[in-house]
């Protein structure tokens, strides 16, 4: 014959199964590279889902203090406004109690 032997060189089988073998590596690997975003995926998603829940807790939580915290300015206030309306009364009843010639001792060091 005028060319090379075929039978020189590997069987055709074993270099078709070379082939095959890195087609279904590579098929597998996809297949498992896939299952595994998909995990990964689905952990984003339910780590997402635990934040957005707990943002949501924590902005409640926000709120309600808010509501509590003005509330208690509020009450402060009030009583402020109160104390400020009794010290006024105190000063116009010993200033009447003065005049009608009463003795009223100075408050020495008691805050008002």
């Amino acid at each position: 014959m005028a060319g090379p032997d075929i039978g020189d060189g590997a069987p055709w089988w074993l270099a078709g199964s070379v082939v095959a073998f890195w087609l279904l590596r590579e098929t597998w690997g996809a297949v498992l590279s896939r299952k595994k975003e998909r995990t990964e995926t689905d952990a984003n998603i339910s780590l997402i889902d635990g934040l957005a829940r707990r943002i949501e807790t924590l902005e409640n939580r926000l709120s309600t203090q808010d509501v509590r915290l003005q509330q208690e300015v509020d009450l402060r206030l009030r009583a402020q406004e109160e104390a400020s309306a009794l010290r006024t009364r105190i000063r116009q009843l010993e200033s009447v109690l003065r005049q009608l010639g009463a003795v009223i001792p100075e408050t020495d060091g008691v805050s008002a």
